[in-house]
């Protein structure tokens, strides 16, 4: 359960998807903090401008800040990655209301209306984002349903992964087949180019070979009939 959950935790338990959350929220991010905390630049960053700055290493700098006590970036980052995810807040409350419309009050939520609120999101949002959200918002899930999101959204990021391997892949290959078809054309065209200057030269000295053998012949049959 997460209601006395820190931030602290809450990154711990997202930090394999820290960069997606970074990447949702980077605009405010730079816009509302990087621009004004030169220190925290400095400290993580000393060297390079923000366009340099990658995602992961935004990501590597947001975990380790919050981790040593930072709750107040913890707060930003969370609460502006929920206000980009308002669909799934607003099914989280839609459905809570309709079962049980006390839920703010709850330290716990009964496995059952778990159960239910989950089966929902898992259709609606997928196991990644139902989880980051849970997380982020303090839902009050019981463990064992924490471990089961968690493992959820793990298997849905690897099959992602994979997909987007393989889709690199695709693109290499059919890449590296246009570049070669391109390669093959043009090393066709050069040597029909090549071929046809080569086929003109020789009709060129052919025909001038043909009329040195016309004159040499008119020569030998003017030899002949002189004597």
């Amino acid at each position: 359960m997460l209601k006395e959950t820190g931030y602290q935790e809450k990154f711990e338990m997202v930090r394999p998807w820290l960069v997606e959350i970074i990447h949702d929220v980077k605009k405010d991010l730079k816009n509302e903090h990087l621009k004004a905390d030169r220190e925290f630049c400095k400290r993580y960053f000393l060297g390079k401008s923000l366009q340099q700055v990658t995602l992961q290493e935004l990501a590597d700098a947001y975990y380790t800040d919050v981790k040593e006590g930072n709750v107040g970036l913890g707060e930003f980052i969370s609460s502006r990655w929920l206000l980009k995810h308002t669909d799934v807040y607003y099914y989280f409350e839609e459905t809570l209301n309709k079962i049980t419309p006390d839920f703010d009050e709850m330290d716990l939520l009964p496995d059952d209306v778990s159960q239910t609120l989950v089966d929902g999101a898992l259709k609606k949002f997928g196991p990644r984002l139902t989880y980051l959200f849970s997380v982020l918002n303090s839902v009050v899930f019981s463990d064992a349903i924490y471990e089961e999101l968690r493992m959820k959204a793990e298997k849905e990021t690897e099959k992602v992964r994979q997909e987007e391997a393989k889709k690199q892949t695709n693109e290499t290959l059919e890449s590296l087949q246009s570049r070669y078809a391109r390669e093959l054309t043009a090393m066709k065209d050069r040597y029909e180019k090549k071929f046809a200057g080569m086929e003109k030269k020789y009709n060129k000295n052919t025909e001038t070979l043909k009329k040195q053998v016309r004159t040499l012949h008119k020569k030998l049959d003017g030899s002949d009939e002189s004597s």
